[in-house]
């Protein structure tokens, strides 16, 4: 046969590579004289002789028949292909193979299965399939081929079916055939399968075997059987990092971080060389335990085994420095990255922003894009929060129209970063478009507008999405929706809400959960319900420092200051150190305790251990020693510390204006370079706290003329101050503010303050305008308005609003049923208030306070059922307070009741001796019973003890301006005016059936002329208020008195005749309620 052959030796290859027509073959020995090639049916022999070292020459050809053909030259090439992966080649060969009509033995044919199985083409996998279910016989190696293909892409289904087919056959698994499976187990989640799996590569004796056992190590630690995991491991024989990884990546899934850093540093100790994803894995830990000591040993040992410059590992070191709160060096991991990328920029953006550093966050942003990087997902999240962090709702917005253009506003993650932003921007009605729109919802963006509504005090709205949450979408609530719904009851002290939601956590299984145990010990604690706190703190399995401190703060905001102090020294024994948090509720109780040697103890402590630069203790630290009344110390750490923030600077203004030393906040505040808005709110509100009403006012004017933006927090403290004064045209205009700068519906906390506004200065019908049109409110907001119908004495529009309560989501607390019960007690509901008062405590198992049961006292008591009133007293669980016994006191002056007004007055006597108001009501009840022995023995009493009785001061306000009056007052300009007046009124009285009630002067005035009697009542002070008002405002006008004492029997009397004869409506406040005066009558129906 006439054959063509063209060689070419390459010595530097060490091999011929031979080229028969268009076939390839390789030459494996140069040093050969001959090789074999197969052609057709026969095998050819080529004889070479070498003239020199790189001119070898075919010297002679020898052919012989096929059937002598030695399939080992083909196996040879075939495996040779497989082991390049040169799988074309191969493929070449065996369809030179098939066109020469060669069939390949049983060996060769398996051979060729591998070449066709491993070369990751579909259609090769395809074709090995149908070679598979050609092969006559099937060895071992055939199956193993076959399921290991199947794996590799990822076909897991056939991959069990193919085992399955193979153990039938009657073939056994060996080490090749395990790991395939198992993976495949795995994939479907097919636990079941695993363990059988286990029993069968025990039996075979390979659970020692290194990738045997690391697949069954990889299986259990998947599933979270790490027990499992471990034990297997552990009888593995030999090392592989891979397998250590998924032991460390099991711990990691299942969070038990402990254990994880456990395999890490036992791997360690083992001489196992860990790889970037250990380093990556191990750091992760160290970032979810807080350890920033363990980060620093993970860092300096990937550095000694040469990862400093891996950027996989680069990345988990800023995640961990971030987690640790080392900024420092996060940035500097981030500077001495050699190679970054997206997942680079992504981590330090994140971090700042968690920092709180939102600007540096947005700088990074930038950084980010010049460089090259596109925002994505997680940056534009990160943006968001920054955006959130700042308050920068414009920016915000920015970002909003970017994900709107990009079309991705619909993304789930960023959706839900975009109701956050606008929920922590107080901006909750955008909030709620965007999660409307939203396509898909999941629990993260069901979180972010419920933050959002508890943050905004929104009850209703956010119990509705609560249920909503389940409802519509058919999301289960998790851990971050419980603990934010229980913040939402510990800010309102609803308890009752409260309950329902532990109720609903037990049945969900969350319970033992250590940051829901601990917010239900905060929630119980804000809510007055200590017993429940303590319980649920003792039983936790696991308790952190926010743990402790919620528990200490409980105690110390309920009044137990000794027990709050004796669990901050419990926390030390158990090895937690006070953090910020705990010393912050301890110096609290040091000002609780007036104990500023405890103080000074706590501030030592704090310096040994270099905390005294944390900017929340200084704050605190002068807070405490201001309230203690040691303001050299208040002054002194202010004046030390380096960095004095507005908070810092806000304090100490306040403890200037609480210490009495008004000129002193003053100066200081002058002082100050930059003085925002929240600085202004501080003087603002520290005038306001202390009393100092007109000079607060005047700042706020002072503040509108300047620069700085008035806030929310502003027209609160404002709107509080018009309560108080009260000054209903003041509250008038500023509502007007609120208006004209969107700030209506905006905040639930301005309001209810609106409400409470218009009703202490009378304008119930205003108040009730406003509460109906809020958007949310929660149970203060609730609670506003029914003890504004109370203080009115409108009860049946408080008991409508009472019952409207529970079918709005909204459930009575403490408070409420303080208020319902004063409005049963005002208007001598008496039935109605003893069936409240046992609902209060069956239904909604709340506990009867002092306050409660002075309540009751004062309904038995205005009703004439004195003897059911001291009954009642007698039967208290808890010991009668000042409160009780004065309310029961007053009914004996309602009802001239002598011998019960005398030991109600002992008892007062003996338990607040200094307070006047006793000896007035006791006086007054001996004058009306014509005692004047008695009248004068009180008032040598009075004498004795240097007990005064508080002076009467009234006041009125004329267009914007108070006009102040107190007994006896003539140096208003009006003086004159304003008694002709009332001598005027007081004639035309008498006309109608007034007698003057000369027995109320008698009280502080003595060695009075009979004929001058009338003439003192003249001059009280709330009637020379109303005369003012009547000469002064327009004619049809409400006049509107307020009294800083019981308003004067007689006065109520004249003022009755008054509104008669003027036809005017006269509203009167005393420290009791309203009275609405109209055609002589009052709403109380002389029942005060």
């Amino acid at each position: 046969m006439n054959l063509s052959i063209n060689y070419l030796f390459q010595p530097s290859l060490n091999h011929f590579n031979c080229h028969y027509s268009r076939h390839f073959f390789l030459l494996p020995n140069p040093n050969s004289k001959s090789f074999s090639a197969h052609f057709g049916h026969t095998t050819t022999t080529i004889k070479l002789k070498f003239n020199g070292p790189d001119s070898p020459k075919p010297t002679s050809i020898h052919t012989k028949p096929a059937s002598d053909v030695n399939p080992l030259p083909y196996s040879s090439l075939i495996q040779d292909c497989i082991d390049s992966n040169s799988f074309q080649r191969g493929k070449s060969i065996h369809t030179q193979m098939i066109s020469n009509g060669y069939n390949p033995d049983a060996y060769l044919m398996t051979k060729i299965l591998m070449l066709y199985a491993r070369s990751g083409c579909l259609d090769d996998l395809c074709y090995a399939r149908k070679l598979f279910e050609e092969m006559p016989e099937r060895n071992l190696t055939a199956w193993n081929t076959m399921i290991l293909a199947y794996a590799r892409v990822d076909d897991y289904m056939e991959v069990l079916r193919l085992y399955g087919r193979m153990r039938g056959s009657g073939n056994f698994s060996d080490k090749f055939t395990f790991p395939s499976v198992i993976k495949a187990c795995i994939a479907m989640e097919d636990m079941g399968g695993v363990r059988q799996l286990q029993s069968s590569v025990v039996k075979a004796g390979l659970n020692c075997n290194l990738f045997v056992g690391g697949a069954l190590v990889d299986g259990y630690a998947r599933f979270g059987w790490m027990d499992d995991a471990v034990t297997s491991l552990d009888e593995i024989e030999g090392t592989s990092v891979v397998t250590w990884n998924a032991v460390i990546a099991g711990y990691v899934k299942i969070l038990s971080w402990e254990e994880a850093w456990g395999i890490f540093d036992r791997m360690l100790k083992i001489g196992v060389c860990p790889d970037n994803f250990t380093f990556a894995s191990a750091l992760r830990v160290c970032g979810a335990l807080r350890s920033r000591d363990g980060g620093k040993q993970v860092h300096s040992k990937l550095i000694a085994c040469g990862f400093k410059g891996d950027t996989f590992v680069g990345n988990a070191l800023i995640d961990m420095y971030a987690k640790c709160d080392d900024e420092e060096s996060c940035l500097k991991v981030f500077d001495e990255m050699g190679e970054r990328n997206q997942v680079t920029w992504n981590s330090i953006i994140s971090a700042e922003a968690q920092f709180g550093h939102f600007n540096d966050a947005l700088v990074l942003f930038l950084r980010m894009q010049e460089s090259g990087y596109k925002s994505n997902r997680f940056n534009l999240g990160s943006i968001l929060m920054a955006s959130a962090g700042l308050a920068d709702i414009g920016k915000g917005r920015e970002l909003h129209g970017h994900l709107v253009r990009n079309l991705l506003n619909s993304d789930i993650i960023l959706g839900s970063a975009l109701v956050d932003m606008y929920s922590k921007c107080g901006m909750v009605e955008e909030a709620h478009q965007v999660f409307r729109s939203l396509l898909e919802r999941n629990e993260v963006s069901y979180n972010a507008l419920l933050a959002g509504y508890v943050q905004e005090g929104k009850a209703e709205e956010a119990l509705e999405l609560y249920h909503d949450m389940q409802s519509e979408d058919g999301i289960q609530p998790d851990q971050f929706t419980f603990t934010t719904l229980l913040t939402l009851c510990a800010n309102q002290r609803n308890d009752n809400q409260g309950r329902q939601i532990h109720a609903h956590l037990i049945r969900a299984n969350i319970t033992k959960n250590i940051i829901v145990e601990t917010e239900l010990v905060h929630m119980y604690s804000e809510c007055g319900r200590l017993n429940y706190a303590k319980e649920i703190f003792n039983r936790m399995a696991e308790r952190n420092a926010y743990s402790w401190n919620s528990m200490i703060e409980g105690y110390q905001q309920n009044g137990e200051t000794q027990e709050a102090l004796r669990l901050f020294k419990q926390m030390q024994l158990n090895g937690i150190k006070p953090d910020c948090f705990s010393l912050s509720s301890m110096l609290s109780s040091c000002v609780s305790l007036s104990d500023s040697q405890k103080g000074r103890e706590l501030h030592n402590f704090i310096v040994r251990n270099t905390m005294e630069e944390e900017g929340i203790l200084q704050v605190v630290l002068v807070d405490m020693y201001a309230k203690c009344g040691s303001m050299d110390y208040a002054w002194k750490v202010y004046d030390q510390t380096i960095k004095k923030d507005v908070i810092l600077n806000n304090v100490m203004v306040s403890a200037f204006v609480n210490s009495g030393r008004a000129n002193d906040a003053k100066n200081l505040f002058d002082q100050m370079e930059q003085r925002n808005t929240a600085l202004w709110n501080s003087i603002l509100a520290g005038y306001a706290n202390k009393g100092l009403k007109k000079e607060s006012f005047n700042h706020f004017l002072e503040m509108l003329e300047s620069d700085i933006e008035y806030d929310v927090l502003t027209m609160v403290t404002i709107v509080n101050l018009c309560s108080s004064l009260p000054a209903l045209e003041h509250g008038d205009q500023l509502h007007s503010l609120i208006i004209k700068k969107g700030f209506v519906n905006c905040s639930v906390v301005l309001e209810t303050a609106l409400v409470d506004m218009y009703s202490k200065c009378g304008a119930i019908t205003k108040a009730r305008t406003v509460f109906d049109n809020m958007n949310g409110k929660n149970i203060v907001s609730w609670n506003a308005m029914i003890s504004g119908y109370s203080k009115h004495g409108c009860s049946k529009e408080a008991l409508i609003l009472y019952e409207e309560m529970p079918k709005k989501g909204m459930y009575p607390n403490e408070v409420t049923f303080l208020a319902i019960l004063s409005a049963c007690s005002h208007t001598g509901l008496v039935e109605e208030g003893l069936r409240i008062f046992t609902s209060m405590q069956e239904d909604y198992n709340i506990e009867a306070k002092a306050e409660h049961y002075t309540c009751m006292v004062d309904l038995l008591g205005r009703a004439g059922r004195l003897e059911d009133a001291k009954e009642f007293v007698e039967k208290m669980p808890i010991e009668p307070e000042v409160s009780t016994w004065g309310a029961l006191l007053g009914a004996c002056r309602v009802h001239k009741d002598m011998d019960m007004g005398r030991l109600a007055a002992q008892r007062l006597f003996e338990l607040d001796p200094q307070n006047p108001g006793p000896y007035v009501i006791m006086s007054n009840i001996y004058a009306a019973a014509g005692r004047w022995k008695e009248v004068e023995d009180i008032r040598q009493m009075m004498k004795m003890k240097g007990v005064k009785k508080d002076p009467g001061v009234s006041w009125i306000e004329i267009n914007s301006e108070i006009q102040i009056f107190h007994a006896g007052s003539k140096t208003h300009p009006k003086t004159e005016e304003i008694y002709n007046n009332l001598r005027h009124l007081t004639l035309q009285s008498k006309g109608l059936g007034y007698i003057p009630d000369t027995s109320f002067i008698l009280q502080n005035v003595k060695d009075i002329k009979e004929e001058e009697e009338e003439e003192y009542l003249l001059q009280h002070s709330e009637r020379l208020a109303l005369s003012l008002g009547l000469i002064s405002l327009p004619k049809k006008s409400t006049i509107r008195v307020f009294k800083n004492l019981r308003i004067c029997g007689d006065c109520h009397t004249a003022t009755k005749f008054i509104s008669k004869i003027t036809g005017r409506r006269i509203i009167a406040r005393d420290t009791n309620r309203f009275h609405h005066f109209e055609n002589g009558k009052c709403s109380c129906g002389d029942y005060w």
